[in-house]
């Protein structure tokens, strides 16, 4: 199976590679001459598509998947593998049912075909069906070994229970309908919620947990598994197939791009000449470039480790107080995904079909006022502190002119992308892809993109494209179960009628979120949380895209809280000699900065919708 997954993840490269081409083309052509190519849209689709599925089983064969690990360092390693063959085989359950469900849905759509190029859907729909049959495969043969080598351990204590509890799972539909009355539906629904939050902490990926509870649920609904199947057969294809979704792969690649064209040495170096005299100048550099490789990143793991990789080597040299070095780092990683362009404000727009470009141009104001109060509680600590924090060296204006050049890029990069959102030259999909350009030119021109490093940035964004996109056909599956539970709607009506004032509902929200993101990435967290809750949202009467900054923010927060804040993770992947509870304790001040910030939007909404009302009325 190696190689077979290996082959076809590398067709899921050559499709990444391929993705941003004719978007590119397609902008160029209709701003100079008003020509647009025939079905760019299709072809991105087309591409996503193979990019996702062709992923699916390398993925699994490395087991390289979000899932929450808060229980690892409690338990045993023959414990985790033993919670890994019983999850591994309630996935094989669900991907074998929606593999056969996918086979049903290419007969019923014999007849259909694209809308552009005419390609009979059939074909479009065996695409997902072989990425999903091959990752059942995977599923199999990793079955198979976890089991031989669980035997030769003569394990049995966590076998039997292992194989037991995935019957037991996979066998609900049929032992609830022969032994007790179905609950009520909005019941029903919250059942399966907790039972997929079970899941999750036994550390199953979030996508199977989700489509796994999500066909449960509707097998339970539903009289024949026929059904079921023909319900949710396309539903893998209708899932990824979207060329608004295809802006997700393409602002990944470009932060791999920027990443390994040492965007963020340059950034470091200029905010280290321009700031590195004030007190605690090294850390307050850190959280500028962190912005500044917000900018064209995205993500906040990838911030925080990138810049960490850059800034703690030249703190550790300086005798920064790895308290206050670590945790400025991980504090600046939330940056990421704040400062446009962000991940997490994509998939916010994508569940709550709000504009993407508002979404954007309301985190510029909180990204840079956030990045000013992280600076200025560190300009605090570090008077308090002078010893935790030395001053750099002078610098001359000409030093500090000169250094600018490695931001220039950057910042024409930037202005590249948002202006052409915020004008209308292009969308935001499109601008993903303009910056993908942007990106490559910029470090070819510069002599920095090997041949190497080029094959490494398809690899990352075809690794962390197909792990986040893969969510979205799980939230398609249990959004399905949802609707027909209608718990979403009962529960807003639920909440509504106890009388709960909006900001004691936007509180209770802010404690929910800041628990979840002690454990999971702020994109798992969207898709899981937010279609049930977004409906509460909307009759609490709140701004959808004031909201979106709001809970992105606080999303954020939990990135750094104790006990699982996987910020602090990343920067302790950097700096491994340094315990945790160092960098946590050097986190906890910039916790409430977060919070603060929190309040500031409260109080003040226009800091998020002053720009968005400006650029788009």
């Amino acid at each position: 199976m190696g190689s077979i997954n290996g082959f076809f993840f590398k067709a899921a490269m050559l499709f990444t590679l391929l993705l941003p081409i004719p978007i590119v083309l397609d902008v160029v052509l209709r701003t100079t001459v008003n020509f647009s190519i025939f079905g760019v849209i299709e072809i991105a689709e087309i591409s996503l598509l193979c990019l996702v599925f062709f992923s699916l089983a390398y993925l699994q064969s490395k087991d390289d998947h979000i899932r929450i690990e808060l229980i690892d360092h409690l338990i045993s390693k023959d414990t985790i593998d033993c919670l890994g063959l019983c999850t591994n085989i309630i996935s094989l359950g669900f991907f074998s049912f929606i593999t056969y469900a996918t086979f049903i849905s290419i007969e019923k759509k014999a007849e259909e075909v694209s809308l552009v190029f005419g390609i009979p859907m059939p074909l479009l729909i065996i695409i997902t069906s072989l990425g999903l049959f091959l990752l059942s495969l995977t599923l199999l043969s990793q079955i198979g070994r976890q089991l031989s080598d669980l035997i030769q351990k003569k394990y049995w204590l966590g076998i039997v229970p292992a194989i037991l509890g995935a019957a037991v799972f996979i066998a609900i539909p049929y032992w609830v309908k022969a032994c007790c009355p179905i609950p009520s539906r909005f019941a029903l629904g919250l059942s399966g919620m907790g039972i997929m939050l079970i899941l999750l902490f036994l550390r199953m990926p979030l996508a199977f947990a989700m489509g796994s509870v999500g066909s449960i649920g509707l097998l339970l609904l539903s009289p024949r598994p026929a059904m079921v199947a023909s319900v949710i057969g396309f539903t893998p294809y209708s899932s990824i197939a979207s060329f608004t979704l295809t802006v997700v792969p393409l602002f990944i690649l470009m932060g791999a791009l920027c990443f390994r064209s040492n965007i963020s040495n340059d950034l470091f170096n200029s905010a280290h000449t321009w700031l590195g005299r004030l007190p605690g100048g090294l850390a307050i550099s850190s959280i500028a470039g962190c912005a500044g490789f917000a900018a064209v990143c995205g993500d906040s793991m990838a911030t925080a480790v990138t810049m960490g990789t850059v800034a703690l080597p030249e703190m550790r040299n300086k005798h920064y107080d790895h308290s206050l070095a670590c945790g400025s780092l991980a504090a600046g990683g939330t940056l990421g995904i704040l400062i446009p362009p962000s991940v997490g404000f994509i998939f916010y727009a994508i569940i709550t079909e709000a504009s993407v470009g508002k979404l954007f141009a309301a985190g510029i104001i909180p990204g840079i006022v956030l990045a000013g109060l992280f600076s200025c509680l560190i300009i605090v600590l570090s008077i308090r502190h002078p010893e935790k924090a030395p001053r750099g060296e002078k610098t001359t204006f000409k030093e500090k002119l000169l250094s600018l050049r490695g931001v220039f890029f950057m910042l024409v990069l930037f202005l590249l992308i948002l202006g052409g959102i915020f004008f209308g030259w292009f969308s935001p999909t499109e601008g993903g892809a303009i910056g993908v350009a942007g990106a490559f030119i910029i470090a070819m021109g510069r002599r920095r993109m090997t041949k190497a490093a080029f094959i490494d940035s398809l690899d990352e964004t075809a690794v962390y494209s197909g792990k986040l996109m893969v969510i979205l056909f799980g939230v398609g599956i249990l959004g399905n179960f949802l609707a027909m539970t209608r718990m979403p709607h009962s529960l807003a009506q639920l909440i509504i009628g106890w009388n709960m004032s909006p900001y004691m509902f936007l509180l209770a929200l802010v404690i929910l979120f800041l628990i979840l993101g002690c454990v999971m990435n702020v994109i798992p967290m969207l898709l899981l949380t937010l279609p049930s809750l977004y409906p509460t949202v909307l009759q609490m009467g709140f701004d959808p895209i004031w909201f979106g900054v709001v809970i992105v923010l606080v999303m954020e927060m939990g990135q750094i809280t104790p006990p699982v804040g996987v910020n602090v993770f990343a920067i302790a992947s950097v700096a491994q000699d340094i315990p945790l509870a160092t960098i946590f304790r050097g986190v906890f001040p910039f916790v409430f900065v977060m919070l603060f910030m929190v309040l500031l939007l409260v109080l003040f909404p226009q800091m998020a919708l002053w720009l968005p009302g400006l650029l788009f009325q």
